[in-house]
């Protein structure tokens, strides 16, 4: 099966930005309104700014946070396809697998983790200040992002839920658009190893009526990487079965001896996404923006390879086997599901977003965003023992979620040595999810019966303030809360034995979390900062009404609902330096204790066995994780080359409590790795352009490895350390034509991040500016 192609929704957009893209008498493009301009720094300061770290634009160096900025320079020579490709580089920020773009995409729930707090749904992931996080699970879709729409990448790193609420405990990513006021029409298409094609189409301009359209939408398909997969089997007892050639010695990533007996087939694939914003200026003060985003993926599948063979040099896929010796045979049991991957599989992403922004005669601002996003995220299974490749009976799991956020600020000068930001927050979710029958696995159409069903609702209410002071002396004072109120119920059915029906009643928490921090411009291109900071992610609907089997091989793992979960908690520390020199050189260091509390963790429930594991989730870990940062940016000699790097190390990551698994207690936090690096040289001049990167990320313990038994890399389940290198380069032949190549994975190393991960690809663009 082929990967889903580009969808009419798709083709339709790019239609639309081509008719767009024409030249067109009347427009032209304006320059920005006051009302869209962010303030300049003083003069030859050299300073970023940045609007994240304290929800109004201020520079990078007077910002009470550890804040990494990429650019659009640094965006274009890295030509991103999922977030992971454009975020490689941040300190503190590890992220993985489906986030990179030459993997085939998956759930984003597991894909980052950020200062040492592990996975995707403790840190909060925002377009333009809105909320993409789920309200399935809190995670991603990694198709999700329109990377051809975005400008700059703002990343804070440590618990901003004073400013920001729920999911803020790693910090805040907010993927930035680019506005009508840098205009631009260009198309791009691409093609390269493992079947890649790709197509962007951007259009970005303000027509005279002072209207300004920004627009853009991607397309990128692959065949997949067919080892991604491999079939592992360990022995069984037994002395019968038929005898095969072709088995392979391995172990599994705890040590325990298995045999690599094939792979399951690649996993085409295909993802596109589109944006369109609208941008018009009523007046010099004044800014409305309304638009629309999608993204989606889709997964595919095609047939496993069997490396066994019986006499007769047929391959073997079912069944007992045995092969070695004629006196002592080893024995495996073979089942037709050990071959399937859980696909066809999806996820779509649907936002509909308005903003406003109003400044006034005294300096104050006041902005207000409202935002929608509908989640579907979807896979297949078939039954074991009686489906096979494109056979048999199976299920479907299907899993639509909705939320809806407002926000509304005020930052306003209060005299020339306080400044005060007042906002409030409201938040509505809603999950709907369901495992349905099929009569036939690899058809999502065909649906038999109700499985179970789990539902809920969420609603939050907050309040929140920033107070900034100016101390003299370049010393700044800043202080903040927020009060988050949370309302949620739900429902669970199960139509299967034991069949039931729970309707859970509506029951509340809330939470505040303060922020306290101090900058000092030590001098007048050195800043030195000290925070202290709380955060919290709540329970998502997932966490407290989801209901969901899924089969590994023979073990069915079953997820029981939680409704009484209480909020994760974090309390941190920090404190560091940053530097910004003339010529655009920068550098920054931190180091940083953070406590982690109420982690909620799954155990076996009574009852469950070494194939039927049922999963139950509570509030009931901690956990210390103590480390540092550091990033480094710096214009060499030579005209246009840049040199940067970065480090992360955590000098502790330890569980100090589990209830639900004792044993990890002392262990290592899963998803985390103990140390990352990278170091690099970009090149901008003239008609050239090139990138030479090198990547390293230490050993990681998977999700489900509380007692860090993994310890062996370069097989499938395990979490290797690696050391990648990538380099691309690029011509620009005029105005209008430009040519890249790019090659990842160049020393072609084999490692796994669970998955095998793709060998050495290549992939080249053309682009053509109108």
């Amino acid at each position: 099966m082929a990967a889903t192609p580009v969808t009419g929704t798709a083709a339709g957009l790019i239609l639309l930005a081509l008719l767009l893209a024409c030249p067109a008498p009347a427009a032209r493009a304006q320059e920005r309104p006051d009302a869209e301009a962010a303030p300049a720094p003083p003069v030859g300061t050299m300073e970023q700014v940045v609007v994240t770290a304290t929800r109004s634009p201020a520079a990078a160096l007077g910002v009470p946070a550890s804040v990494t900025v990429v650019g659009a320079e640094e965006l274009a020579l890295r030509e991103p396809v999922r977030p992971g490709d454009a975020l490689a580089d941040v300190p503190g920020l590890y992220i993985r697998g489906a986030a990179m773009g030459t993997a085939f995409p998956g759930t984003g729930q597991a894909v980052l983790s950020l200062r040492g707090i592990p996975r995707t749904p403790r840190t909060l992931v925002m377009i333009d200040g809105q909320p993409v996080n789920t309200a399935l699970t809190g995670g991603i879709n990694v198709a999700g992002i329109p990377l051809a729409s975005v400008e700059r990448v703002e990343v804070v790193r440590g618990p901003y839920s004073a400013l920001y609420g729920g999911a803020a405990m790693g910090g805040v990513i907010n993927f930035i658009t680019a506005t009508p006021d840098a205009p631009l029409s260009e198309l791009r298409v691409g093609a390269g190893s493992l079947h890649q094609r790709s197509a962007v189409l951007v259009h970005r301009r303000r027509y005279d009526s002072g209207l300004g359209i920004a627009f853009s939408a991607a397309w990128h398909e692959s065949a997949g990487y067919p080892d991604s997969d491999d079939v592992i089997k360990r022995p069984v007892a037994g002395a019968t079965g038929v005898p095969v050639s072709g088995a392979q010695p391995t172990t599994g990533p705890d040590g325990l001896p298995g045999y690599r007996v094939g792979t399951q087939g690649a996993r085409p694939w295909a993802q596109s996404s589109a944006q369109l914003s609208l941008h018009w200026s009523p007046s010099a003060v004044t800014t409305l923006v309304g638009g629309v985003g999608w993204g989606e993926y889709s997964v595919g599948y095609s047939r496993p390879d069997s490396f066994l063979r019986d006499a007769g040099g047929s391959a073997v896929f079912a069944g007992p086997v045995t092969f070695g010796a004629a006196g002592t045979p080893t024995r495996l049991s073979l089942d037709n599901t050990d071959w399937l991957t859980a696909t066809p599989s999806g996820e779509r992403d649907r936002r509909l977003f308005a903003r406003m922004e109003h400044r006034y005669d005294d300096g104050s601002r006041l902005r207000a965003q409202l935002g929608t996003l509908r989640h579907d995220f979807y896979f297949t299974q078939g039954t074991a023992g009686t489906a096979g490749y494109d056979f048999g009976p199976g299920t479907l799991t299907d899993q639509p979620n909705q939320r809806t956020d407002f926000d509304l600020s005020l930052h306003t000068p209060l005299s020339p040595s306080w400044a005060l930001v007042g906002g409030l927050s409201l938040h509505a979710s809603e999950l709907n999810q369901r495992t349905v029958g099929l009569a036939s696995w690899r058809d999502t159409d065909s649906h038999t019966t109700l499985l179970t069903q789990g539902s809920g609702t969420a609603r939050n209410a907050a309040l929140y303030f920033q107070s900034e002071h100016d101390l003299a002396d370049g010393l700044v004072a800043y202080l903040g809360g927020r009060y988050d109120y949370f309302r949620t119920e739900g429902r669970v059915l199960q139509n299967t034995a034991p069949a039931f029906d729970i309707a859970y009643p509506v029951r509340s928490f809330d939470q505040f979390s303060p922020k306290l921090a101090l900058v000092w411009q030590a001098r007048p291109r050195l800043s030195l900062r000290v925070s202290y900071g709380q955060g919290f992610r709540p329970p998502a609907l997932f966490d407290m009404y989801g209901r969901v089997e899924v089969r590994v091989g023979p073990v069915t793992r079953i997820v029981d609902a939680a409704p009484d979960l209480r909020p994760e908690r974090v309390r941190a520390f920090e404190v560091g330096a940053d530097l910004a020199v003339a010529g655009g050189g920068r550098a920054s260091v931190s180091l940083y204790s953070q406590r982690l509390l109420d982690l909620i963790y799954s155990q076996q429930a009574a009852g469950s066995t070494p194939t039927f594991v049922r999963i139950v989730a509570s509030n009931a870990g901690e956990a210390q994780v103590d480390g540092m940062e550091a990033s480094v940016r710096w214009p060499t000699a030579w005209r246009g080359l840049v040199a940067f790097g970065s480090l992360t190390q955590q000098f502790r990551y330890d569980v100090t409590r589990n209830d639900a698994v004792p044993a990890s207690v002392g262990k290592r936090l899963t998803d985390v790795p103990r140390t990352m690096w990278s170091a690099g040289l970009e090149y901008a001049a003239g008609p050239w352009s090139g990138l030479l990167q090198a990547r390293h990320v230490s050993h990681v313990f998977g999700s489900a490895d509380n007692q860090n038994l993994n310890v062996v890399e370069g097989v499938l389940g395990s979490y290797d350390a690696y050391t990648v290198l990538a380099a691309r380069v690029g011509w620009r032949f005029d105005r209008h034509v430009a040519l890249s190549v790019s090659v990842d994975n160049l020393t072609d190393r084999r490692y796994f991040v669970f998955y095998r991960q793709p060998g050495r690809t290549v992939f080249a663009e053309i682009a053509y500016r109108f």
